[in-house]
């Protein structure tokens, strides 16, 4: 695989290094994503609390598009997934509505507040996550960086 990426970026011995999801949205979406990690994590060891981390967050970006990108309508998304020797990334495309978030301002809702906790989660659980609209298209990044590993 022909990349412009140093030898430490490459994604780690496997199939393929990458998977990939392209769906309609529907009542079994978040399932099918999940799916896709287990996937991804099937192909070799890595650190429980990296993958906790990772599905969490996964999970929650996951679910917020479906319930909010497309306003009670179906959207069109991608997954996109890369295991890296030094991290795991996911990438979620989608069609639907604009995010008007500022991430650089979520916080944890109110102890009593039965909605809101899913950014707030996923920032929690990852080392970087950002998120832009170019073109029509929603684009959330997720970064996980790995454990190191004991020799």
């Amino acid at each position: 695989m022909a990349t412009d990426r140093p030898p430490e970026a490459q994604p780690a011995e496997n199939p393929s290094g990458r998977w990939e999801l392209s769906a309609t949205t529907s009542e079994g979406t978040l399932d099918r994503i999940l799916d896709l990690v287990g996937e991804m994590f099937a192909v070799e060891e890595i650190d429980e609390s990296d993958r906790m981390q990772f599905e969490i967050a996964v999970a929650e970006i996951g679910a917020n598009i479906i319930e909010h990108a497309g306003r009670g309508r179906p959207i069109s998304l991608t997954l996109q997934l890369a295991l890296f020797p030094d991290r795991l990334e996911a990438v979620f495309l989608d069609d639907g509505a604009p995010a008007r978030v500022d991430l650089r301002s979520v916080e944890l809702p109110d102890a009593l507040a039965e909605r809101g906790r899913g950014l707030a989660i996923a920032l929690a659980a990852l080392d970087e996550l950002r998120y832009h609209r170019r073109s029509g298209t929603n684009r959330w990044t997720l970064v996980c960086y790995r454990s190191p590993t004991e020799s």
